[in-house]
């Protein structure tokens, strides 16, 4: 559920602008309306946070899992942060210098190994040597009766040394000599990528203080919300004050903390043109779900609804179908026992997303039991229990068992639809609105007739005349009540304002039921591909007598296939469901739940532990 808030005013004398940010913190339950102000503090822990951002991320790229090593007891950030970001300058500066010397390599590395100081001791002499390539057709009459000597060119070329002065003939161009010989310039790129290799060394070994770093920039973080809140902070007179956001259970937490401070405040409902944070409270079960919220980066306002629980029970049902392959589901199960076993040894508790997989790898594995779907074994190869357990109408034994599936996947989607509409009537009853998604909700019914007429088999689902009936009162419920404001005539011209909208939203609705049938193409082309997979390893096995050798080479490349193959289609079910999966809910679904996503978590001022040991520190 979204948890009630409250809003605060809180008023306060200019001589606790300091501690009251920090008193809040230590409290952590105020959510603060953010202040986008200026100052030299805030400029100045700006800047030290985007050094200590920049230096987790260079530490983080130059880490390495062989020396996963702990960073030494009492080792300082801003040291850390400041080798870091000046390691990497250094090596910015060394590869710049690399290209530099790769790019004169490049140039002169046709005409071979000289030394260029010889040109200049030979001009002392009174004899100017150029050197000259060019197109054999660009040598012209007049360069023939010049002294020169024709050197080795590459083909298609000709070069020469052209000896004495003079102006070059038109259309040739002097090879420019480089400062240093060949030979030195390759040493001094061998010294450089040294030089680079160590600098990177040097940052491999900062890279164990990373979690320094981190706490670095939550202490940064923190810091610079406090003083942003300081110097943002609005004054009157003596006076500061500011607002915010508190759970609705914890208003008199503050309230107390308030009234021991000296602190005036003001405890308020949220008017209707304010949007407070969303926060997000369900029972640990539910909570498993969150990590995909997170994921996707989406959050519900503080007036829509809270779908998580729904979201969790079609989820699963939409992973199990997407993946489709009981198999498929014991390998999950296999990485989240992996995933519990590793929390155990640290005597932690399994993270939410472990008890997410845990629940998505039991469906698709109940998913195999129903559709006997193991590995996209034929249903007649199967363990004779395997196929027992299995339902009839949708196992690979039946020769209709896509097109039950195909009817199974609209009956879900117009379940989803369903629960979303009655969720809205629930939301609007009494006023006389509910009786517009009283009349989408029977479109759905109608609609779901449609669809598996249309879609799966005239003959076996006919159009029945109550579904057209509910379609058209569906659409004149819509059309009068969508628009509700207490008057009926006002209410029918709105409608009549917005009669083309409500006619597309009719037709989507037919048009969101059958997009449902993703679950079972996604599902089937995941079950093509790992059919295909054991064909072909299947095809290297041979016979045996007669070809050991030949059998073991192939059964060999075989076993590798299976391996590969179905690795590939378990990381493909993973994007099909993130693609489509995720779709069902945050498209269709909330759709004709009328969400639109658009809250912002709830954030309050708090501190970490390793805040609460310390003082904060003073810039």
């Amino acid at each position: 559920m979204i948890a009630p808030m409250k809003k605060f005013l809180l008023v306060l004398l200019n001589k606790d602008l300091r501690e009251a940010p920090l008193q809040l913190r230590k409290l952590g339950i105020a959510h603060i309306q953010k202040f986008e102000s200026s100052g030299e503090n805030c400029a100045t822990l700006e800047t030290n946070l985007r050094n200590a951002q920049n230096a987790k991320a260079i530490l983080s790229s130059n880490s390495s899992k062989k020396a996963a090593l702990a960073a030494e007891p009492g080792v300082d950030a801003q040291i850390l942060i400041v080798s870091a970001l000046t390691g990497q300058v250094a090596i910015a500066s060394l590869q710049d210098k690399l290209s530099e010397l790769r790019r004169e390599i490049d140039r002169i590395k046709d005409w071979g190994d000289f030394n260029p100081g010889l040109f200049a001791e030979i001009a002392k002499s009174g004899l100017q040597i150029r050197m000259i390539e060019c197109q054999p057709s660009q040598l012209e009459e007049s360069v023939k009766t010049l002294d020169y000597i024709l050197l080795s060119a590459p083909k298609g070329k000709l070069r020469i040394a052209l000896l004495g002065r003079g102006q070059l003939p038109p259309g040739l161009e002097e090879f420019r000599l480089p400062a240093r010989s060949l030979g030195e310039l390759q040493a001094d790129t061998a010294r450089l990528e040294m030089d680079i290799a160590a600098k990177r060394k040097e940052l491999i070994g900062l890279a164990t203080g990373t979690e320094v770093v981190e706490r670095e920039i939550a202490r940064l973080e923190s810091a610079l919300t406090i003083e942003r809140l300081r110097a943002g902070m609005p004054e009157h007179s003596s006076l500061r004050y500011f607002s915010g956001f508190v759970p609705a259970n914890q208003a008199e937490v503050l309230k107390k903390e308030a009234a021991k401070r000296g602190w005036a405040i003001a405890i308020d409902d949220p008017a209707d043109d304010e949007l407070p944070p969303t926060k997000v409270e369900n029972h640990p079960a539910v909570r498993i779900i969150q990590p995909v919220f997170d994921f996707l980066g989406t959050v519900p306002n503080y007036r829509e609804y809270d779908i998580s629980f729904s979201f969790l029970v079609f989820f699963s049902i939409y992973f199990a179908m997407i993946f489709g392959d009981g198999g498929y589901g014991l390998i999950l199960m296999a990485g989240a026992m992996a995933m519990l076993v590793k929390s155990r040894r640290k005597k932690a508790p399994l993270s939410d997303f472990g008890r997410l997989l845990f629940v998505l790898s039991g469906a698709t594995i109940l998913w195999g039991f129903i559709t006997a779907t193991w590995f996209a074994i034929p249903f007649e190869a199967l363990p004779a229990v395997l196929r027992t357990l299995s339902l009839p109408v949708l196992n690979g034994a039946n020769p209709e068992a896509g097109t039950n599936t195909k009817i199974l996947c609209f009956m879900i989607g117009a379940i989803q639809l369903a629960i979303a509409h009655l969720k809205n009537i629930k939301r609007d009853f009494p006023n006389l609105k509910f009786l517009a998604q009283v009349g989408s909700l029977i479109m759905v019914v109608g609609m779901l007739n449609a669809v598996l007429n249309l879609v799966i088999d005239s003959s076996r689902f006919p159009l029945y005349s109550w579904a057209l009936a509910l379609i058209g009162v569906g659409f004149i419920l819509v059309f009068v009540f969508g628009n509700w404001d207490g008057n009926l005539l006002r209410s029918m011209l709105e409608g009549l304002k917005g009669i083309i909208p409500t006619f597309l939203g009719t037709v989507s609705v037919f048009a969101d039921i059958v997009s449902y049938i993703r679950l079972w193409a996604v599902g089937l082309a995941g079950l093509a591909i790992s059919q295909t997979v054991n064909g072909m390893a299947a095809n290297m096995f041979g016979p045996i007598a007669g070809h050991l050798v030949a059998f073991i080479i192939g059964g060999l490349m075989g076993l590798i296939l299976i391996f590969v193959g179905h690795s590939i289609n378990l990381l493909m079910s993973v994007l099909s469901v993130i693609v489509h999966g995720v779709r069902l809910n945050m498209l269709e679904f909330s759709s004709h739940l009328g969400m639109e996503w658009s809250g912002y978590k709830y954030e309050p001022l708090s501190e970490s532990a390793e805040e609460g040991k310390v003082q904060e520190n003073t810039i």
